[in-house]
């Protein structure tokens, strides 16, 4: 399989990479970027693209591909409406015009998040814009398929840029006997490696749900082997 992931430098596109490039099947890894990633492997290929309204001068080097995982994101705090949505649905669209044109039936694993508002009509302008995002994947893929993590749990040696992120990665072990009391690990928390497993899977055998919240995460990793 040859898989194209975008925001591979940060700590969920770092899981998508770090986990195609253990799988056997996966024969290429294409990192496009606006710089290349600090890593080098024999599958893996760094694609510098600094447009990332147009990927058309890149679309030889997207041929091909059997899934694209994309972990581009951005936080709307201190972001104008205009660029948060530039970012968080433009761009995405731009790829998958892409892409798709190239192969319709390319899987397309898009990351949003816990309280992505599908509806694109609640308060929440970030959960808008997010869903509105995964409503045109979803239409534009019948392999598209929309990732809602909680809270993920860096396991392949990468930091969370966020600063929260961060304390709360080093508070784990403090608590986690709390968390396996509470039962909340399902429901609120996966692993960078369980959604690198997960995109893989769909890529695979693909899924009855399109939209899998982190709890269908957390089990469709389980039953590809990664707890």
């Amino acid at each position: 399989m040859k898989i194209v992931i975008f925001g591979g430098s940060g700590l969920i596109g770092d899981g998508f990479i770090q986990e195609s490039l253990r799988a056997d099947d996966v024969t290429e890894v294409v990192a496009v970027g606006r710089t290349p990633l600090d890593l080098t492997h024999p599958k893996l290929r760094h694609v510098v693209h600094t447009d990332f309204l147009d990927f058309t001068a890149i679309s030889d080097e997207l041929a091909g591909a059997d899934a694209c995982f994309w972990a581009l994101g951005v936080s709307a705090v201190g972001m104008s409406p205009h660029d948060y949505e530039r970012v968080t649905h433009d761009y995405t669209v731009a790829a998958a015009r892409t892409l798709g044109a190239g192969n319709p039936a390319l899987t397309f694993v898009y990351v949003s998040g816990g309280g992505t508002d599908s509806s694109e009509r609640g308060r929440s302008r970030w959960a808008r814009v997010k869903g509105r995002t995964e409503n045109a994947i979803l239409a534009a893929f019948p392999n598209g398929y929309a990732l809602r993590p909680g809270f993920v749990r860096p396991v392949h040696g990468k930091q969370s840029r966020t600063p929260m992120y961060r304390r709360f990665t080093a508070a784990l072990p403090a608590i986690a006997w709390l968390v396996r009391l509470l039962r909340l690990t399902p429901v609120v928390m996966t692993s960078t490696a369980q959604l690198g497993q997960v995109a893989l899977q769909l890529t695979r055998r693909g899924h009855p749900r399109h939209v899998l919240e982190n709890r269908d995460i957390v089990a469709v990793a389980a039953a590809a082997g990664r707890p």
